[in-house]
């Protein structure tokens, strides 16, 4: 099914539209993408990674245009209460409700496993297509911040501002008792959703990594839906990182036997870990804990399995140096090559891209944590931050 691009321009009304790739990119939903028998495996992430990065982009364009309107139309809010309008205006929630207006369901493109869900069920999905829309039209017209400002203020700022002023959103008659906690919390939110652009900033240039964090995100769709996105997210991103990246990189026949021999000492290691967390790292004697040694998490069997095989193969000889060096000579380039088959994603990074992806991944677990320890967040700015967190 093509995208009709006529009918696009007529909905968003933007005439003179010229990139139209650009409206294709952001109207094809990758569960479009992954279901087109055309296009190979490479082709299908860089699709989605296109997806992805507009959309992004798009959401920064957001939040600029939300904060500009409100600093230059009322000069009456200060910093506490531009950051409560923002949240209010700049949510998947919101921008679902702005793809509802515009119609997105009836002129994108869907997989059939979206197609014949109800629209209520889609909030993430419209929301995410119209910051892809957004970020279209920043770029159509060459970077210039002005002409998407004005699209966004004329057809969804402004209604909804004057919406929310008559709901009492800035309502001056509070208390000071109130005023002060109002300005706390909102406080600690912006603090939040800075870290977090902060975090996405990191990585946001580098199309390696975000190729990643799309197949991140592919493989959490495709998790059981009763694991938490983002705790499945961070684990991907994790297995990438902490084991992927290193096994290829230590199992290389190149590589010092060395640093090759102490990253395979992790295999006994991970039984001995299990076993603590039964006990010895349980202080609140959890059972959970106990239910952890008993069975793991079966996210990746085939993963598992191969993983459990070379542990085999090198038990007998993990401490003999000569036997170990012969047998990573003979076998390493294989295994690498198995590990990165099974995960269906390249584990070559330089070692500035393995920099970045640690300082991201670490901006986003201490973003985490920071949010879960902080009673002063609301759940909607909560849910707006946990639903990027690690790859989206």
């Amino acid at each position: 099914m093509d995208i009709n691009i006529e009918t696009v321009k007529k909905a968003i009304n933007i005439a003179d539209f010229n990139h139209t790739e650009l409206l294709e990119i952001a109207l094809t939903h990758p569960s479009y993408i992954y279901e087109d028998r055309n296009l190979n495996s490479q082709q299908k992430d860089k699709q989605e990674c296109d997806y992805r990065r507009q959309a992004i982009l798009g959401d920064a364009i957001l939040n600029a245009v939300v904060v500009d309107y409100l600093h230059e139309n009322d000069s009456t809010l200060n910093q506490c209460k531009i950051t409560e309008l923002k949240s209010k205006l700049v949510s998947r929630k919101k921008a679902f409700e702005f793809a509802n207006k515009l119609n997105l369901r009836n002129i994108c493109r869907l997989g059939g496993s979206e197609k014949d869900k109800e629209i209520s069920k889609q909030v993430d999905l419209f929301g995410e297509m119209f910051e892809a829309l957004v970020g279209a039209i920043y770029l159509n017209f060459d970077r210039n911040f002005s002409p998407a400002r004005d699209w966004l203020v004329n057809h969804f700022i402004k209604q909804s501002v004057d919406e929310l002023k008559e709901l009492g959103a800035t309502d001056k008659e509070s208390s000071e008792d109130s005023s002060q906690t109002a300005s706390t919390v909102n406080a600690d939110e912006a603090t939040l959703l800075q870290k977090k652009a902060e975090a996405d900033a990191l990585i946001a240039n580098n199309e390696k990594l975000q190729e990643l964090l799309s197949w991140v995100n592919k493989k959490s769709l495709q998790t059981e839906p009763h694991y938490q996105p983002v705790k499945v997210r961070a684990f991907y991103l994790a297995l990438i990182w902490l084991l992927g990246i290193t096994f290829a990189r230590k199992l290389d026949p190149n590589c010092s036997p060395g640093k090759a021999r102490q990253f395979l000492s992790c295999f006994n290691r991970a039984c001995d870990v299990v076993l603590d967390i039964a006990f010895f790292d349980n202080p609140n004697t959890d059972p959970a804990n106990v239910i952890v040694s008993v069975f793991a998490l079966d996210l990746e069997p085939e993963l598992k399995q191969a993983l459990q095989q070379i542990q085999a193969e090198l038990r007998d000889i993990d401490k003999d140096k000569e036997r170990f060096e012969d047998w990573r000579q003979n076998n390493g380039q294989g295994w690498i090559d198995k590990i990165r088959n099974i995960l269906g994603h390249d584990l070559q990074l330089d070692d500035e891209q393995r920099n970045l992806l640690k300082q991201y991944y670490n901006a986003n677990r201490c973003l985490l944590e920071e949010m879960n320890s902080n009673s002063n967040v609301n759940r909607t700015v909560r849910e707006e931050i946990k639903n990027k967190l690690f790859g989206i």
